[in-house]
């Protein structure tokens, strides 16, 4: 496909060996941390939810950037190449999370295992737990009210239900568009989409918040944005690298506005996650150019680019870890706790990076054989529908 150009440049995900971009190793741990200290109720980050939003613009650069990459071949190896590496890359951290959730939180709170959390799982199990949240009109920003266990899965949901129809799309617009017109069709295809998903967005967030919270459709445009970006030519980047470092800055600014302004009482996502996304947008445009990270170079310690490498795993575990002493009501949860509940996660994920993420991710077996890859799906979901009827039958 003619229109990859200079898009092999690596993202971090997908196929190959390449080396991942630093700045977008250092917006991924800019987004879980904002995240994680949104949940641990750290003062000051209360709008730390924006990571979430951040999290959807790169997975659709990233994304994007990593079907342009792919070799000529027919459109239905494509695809099954392409949901192969994403139940590589989601299913086995997601699984052990639910799983351990699941028993973990049997064990601990025993009369107190809250009934509908079982059905939770099995909902973020299959990639729909932002239709269950909506359905069950969840919020878990009322005080007072202690969210499942498993809230966080609702924007895995989000980006897997993304994934279901976009590749299919992008990839027949490529494949049926004639070369001179593969650019203009699929910027003007993605860009409608952003524009029609922002547009409703904005309409039934004031009216319907939790649905305009979880919904994939009021969601849609956040990941639209990355898309773009990814499919811009690769000219369209700021070449003077002072001015090209400030706009960086300037993006970053804008994010931590963002974080310091709004808070659970928002309306959001509407026009005001325009914020997070615009700025995120911008900063993936500056690191576009060979070997810069624009402002975030400063930022670039390898601390940082670690947790941007464990942020999936870290963003998967901290939640259950932050949310488990909420339902024992003498449980003293201070500050020092928080910080310890945060340490164990970190743990955790770091654990489950290398001991399972990374080697099933990169297994050259699971990579030469698409349909292991879907056994590993259906082995995933089996685990964790097991571990619920568990503990389904030790509840009685």
């Amino acid at each position: 496909m003619s229109l990859r150009g200079r898009h092999s440049r690596s993202t971090g995900d997908a196929v190959g060996t390449q080396a991942p971009r630093r700045d977008i190793q250092v917006l991924r741990a800019l987004a879980v941390a904002l995240v994680v200290a949104c949940h641990a109720k750290v003062p000051g980050f209360a709008g730390g939810f924006v990571g979430v939003d951040i999290f959807f613009v790169i997975s659709g650069y990233v994304i994007t950037t990593s079907l342009l990459r792919s070799s000529e071949q027919r459109l239905g190896a494509q695809l099954l190449s392409f949901y192969a590496r994403r139940v590589r890359r989601i299913a086995p951290a997601a699984s052990l999370v639910l799983s351990a959730t699941a028993i973990v939180g049997y064990l601990l709170l025993k009369k107190n295992y809250p009934l509908t959390l079982n059905d939770d799982i099995r909902w973020a199990s299959l990639f729909g737990e932002n239709v269950r949240l909506i359905h069950t009109s969840s919020n878990y920003f009322i005080p007072g009210l202690t969210p499942s266990l498993v809230t966080q899965f609702w924007s895995l949901a989000v980006e897997e239900q993304f994934y279901i129809v976009y590749p299919l799309l992008l990839l027949s617009a490529l494949a049926w568009t004639p070369k001179r017109a593969r650019r203009v069709v699929t910027l003007v295809l993605v860009g409608a989409g952003v524009i029609v998903s922002a547009w409703w967005s904005w309409r039934v967030t004031g009216t319907q918040p939790i649905s305009a919270y979880y919904s994939p459709f009021t969601r849609f445009w956040e990941i639209g944005l990355g898309c773009l970006v990814a499919l811009l030519p690769e000219h369209w980047t700021i070449r003077w690298r002072p001015l090209n470092g400030a706009v960086s800055v300037g993006a970053l600014v804008v994010v931590g506005v963002a974080m310091h302004h709004l808070s659970g009482a928002s309306v959001y996502p509407g026009v005001l996650a325009w914020w997070p996304c615009g700025a995120t947008a911008l900063l993936l445009l500056c690191g576009r150019r060979e070997g810069w990270a624009g402002g975030l170079t400063f930022l670039s310690a390898p601390p940082v680019l670690y947790l941007g490498e464990i942020s999936y795993s870290l963003y998967l575990f901290h939640y259950a870890w932050l949310i488990m002493p909420q339902y024992f009501p003498s449980f003293p949860n201070n500050a020092f706790d928080r910080v310890g509940e945060v340490a164990c996660a970190l743990a955790c994920a770091m654990l489950s990076y290398h001991l399972i993420e990374n080697p099933i991710r990169h297994s050259r077996r699971l990579a030469g054989d698409t349909f292991a890859s879907f056994v590993v799906l259906l082995i995933a979901i089996a685990v964790v529908w097991n571990a619920t009827a568990i503990v389904n039958h030790l509840v009685g």
